[in-house]
Formats: C-alpha cells, sequence, structure tokens
C-alpha cells in the first residue's frame, strides 16, 4: 500500500550514447529522494540526437527489420510485413541502471527496481504518424507484430530481475474514445495487450494518460494485468472511473498519479496528502503512488529538473506521512 514510484523520465538531455553523466545523475537522485521503486531513467534526446521513448524501441527495431526507416525524429513504414525478430530491442537502458545500482551500492537503498516499455499500439501510432487514420497503429498486422517483438524485452526486464515492468500506452486514450479507432474489437486491443504481459513474471502494469473512458476501463480491467495507472492530478474526474469494488473483483492494483507532470507548481506535502486520502476513499488501499506521467514535459523551463526532484521528494514524504496515519487508524 502507497509504495512510491516514478515513470522514467526527468528533464535532462539523454547521454547514454556519450558519458552518461546524466544517465548516473538521474539514477543518484531518483535513489536519493527516497522512491521504492525507482524506474530506469528515459531522458530525451537533442535535435542532432533525438531520443524518447519512442525512439528507445523503433531505432533498434529499424536496424533488426528493413520494414521500418527512421529519419531523425520521424519513423515511417516501407512496407506492413513486421516480421519477428530474434533481437531483443529497447533494454539497454535497464540492463545499465541494474549495473550502476548494484556497482554503487545502492541497491539495498530500494524496496525494487520498475523497468518500462513502450506498448504496440503507442509505438506503431509513431509509424507514418502525420495521418492518424492511415498510421501504423490502423494496421492489425503492424500492431501484433510489435507486440510479438515487445513481448520478447518484457521477458528480458522481467528475467533480468525487476520487481514491476510497465507497459506505455499514452495512445490507447486516444484508439479507446466513445467508439475504437480502426474499427477494432476490443479483445484484439486486450489480447495484444496480454501478449506482453504473459512474459512478465514479476508485477506488470499499463499505463494509459488523459482520461479514463469506459472503454479504456474495459479493456485494461478485462486484460491481464496486474496494475492499472493513470493520471489523476490532470485528471481529478478519474477518481470516478473506477470503484472499489470493480478493482477487489479483477485483482488490480491503481497507479494514483498525484502530482502534475506538465505544470512547474511544486504541489505541498499537504496537497498530496490530501489527494492520496481522496484515493484512499475510492479505491481502498491497493494504491501506488507516482507522479502523472514522466516529467519530459517540463524539458526547456527554467529549474525543471530541481522541480521535477522536490516534487518527487514532496511525493515521497507524503506518502509516508499518510501510510503512517493509516497504520495508526487516525
Amino acid at each position: 500500500m502507497l509504495a512510491t514510484e516514478d515513470a522514467g523520465s526527468l528533464p535532462i538531455q539523454d547521454d547514454f550514447d556519450e558519458n552518461r553523466a546524466n544517465i548516473d545523475q538521474a539514477i543518484i537522485d531518483k535513489v536519493s529522494v527516497g522512491l521504492d521503486y525507482p524506474c530506469y531513467p528515459q531522458l530525451l534526446g537533442s535535435a542532432s540526437r533525438p531520443m524518447n521513448m519512442v525512439l528507445q524501441f523503433l531505432i533498434p527495431l529499424s536496424k533488426a527489420i528493413p520494414t521500418i526507416q527512421i529519419k531523425g525524429e520521424e519513423a515511417s513504414l516501407v512496407s506492413d510485413d513486421i516480421t519477428e525478430t530474434s533481437t531483443t530491442i529497447g533494454v539497454e537502458r535497464a540492463e545499465y541502471y541494474l549495473g550502476f545500482l548494484r556497482e554503487r551500492g545502492l541497491t539495498q537503498k530500494v524496496k525494487g527496481t520498475k523497468a518500462c516499455v513502450t506498448g504496440p499500439f503507442t509505438l506503431a501510432s509513431c509509424l507514418d504518424r502525420k495521418d492518424l487514420l492511415r498510421c501504423g497503429a490502423s494496421k492489425p498486422n503492424v500492431v501484433t507484430g510489435l507486440a510479438h517483438i515487445l513481448s520478447r524485452s518484457c521477458k528480458r526486464l522481467s528475467g533480468l530481475g525487476f520487481d514491476l515492468v510497465n507497459v506505455d500506452e499514452p495512445f490507447l486514450s486516444v484508439m479507446l474514445g466513445r467508439t475504437i479507432l480502426f474499427k477494432y474489437d476490443y479483445r484484439f486491443v486486450v489480447e495484444t495487450l496480454n501478449t506482453l504481459i504473459r512474459e512478465i513474471s514479476c508485477l506488470s502494469a499499463i499505463h494509459v494518460c488523459g482520461r479514463i473512458t469506459p472503454l479504456v476501463k474495459k479493456v485494461l480491467l478485462e486484460s491481464e494485468v496486474d496494475v492499472v495507472d493513470h493520471e489523476f492530478a490532470r485528471s481529478p474526474s478519474n477518481l470516478h472511473a473506477y470503484s472499489r469494488e470493480e478493482l477487489e473483483r479483477a485483482e488490480k492494483y491503481v497507479a494514483y498519479g498525484c502530482v502534475s507532470t506538465v505544470h512547474p507548481e511544486v504541489e505541498t506535502v499537504e496537497e498530496i496528502s490530501n489527494s492520496l486520502g481522496e484515493a484512499l476513499k475510492a479505491f481502498g488501499s491497493r494504491i501506488v503512488v507516482k507522479p502523472d506521467c514522466g516529467f519530459g514535459a517540463l524539458q526547456g523551463m527554467p529549474g525543471a529538473y530541481n522541480i521535477a526532484l522536490k516534487k518527487l521528494k514532496n511525493m515521497v514524504e507524503a506518502s509516508r506521512i499518510v501510510k503512517a496515519s493509516v497504520a495508526s487508524g487516525s
């Protein structure tokens, strides 16, 4: 109950292919603020060296199969044939993270570790993304092919010993609106997500941004995922999306986004504590505490990195206070 985690990104530039000073500092700082399950850092690249949560997986995939081409930050499909590859993509940062924790003696300072994988619908939506209705996510064979490839990444991360593997699917907030884009049956969406989840032997989570629509709720509750991960600071109406009984019946936990990742104002410990109190009333004790999303959206704002750390620190402190209050019955 009320264990803390983060989403992955922080507002400093990616230097994984250089001296890794920013990556290393991000790891140290995540541990230092007291997160129970810090995620490996996903940092944004520069104009000359683009990198983000999508390119982390599509760049190595484009090297393994010729049907995907990358130019700058844009990815395109040469054909719709996504052949399965034996290559495990996008896990290098996670592998480095675990090694760094061990080498620096930081492993004992956290309760566990978290890894994230960008999901097949979101990756597919970034292929030929300038035309939404014809992007890669509109092609079921592309989505299915990516799901099978990403399942290898999930299996690798789980095998490395991560305690939580999170599948990031922000595109589902667009795809699962009043109806399902591309006329997919919702069971296709559920089964595609389960392709990844079934390879995760530790706790699994799926993150969907924005408002929790009835279709998002239906898909996630019927999937095999352990943790449903959402924004609540930016979308407070999400408090009414699930009932405690529905979550308990489906044996799901809620990853509760309680601080904004787009606004630079730092929430106070009291504000976050009050928000967590509302979450306990709505969902019961099956709560994991986290920011809404990653902090990459703050990049470029003055003092963005320190702002993100202050938000995380206050979140951790608020979680401790609320947990102690619950334990004492007050």
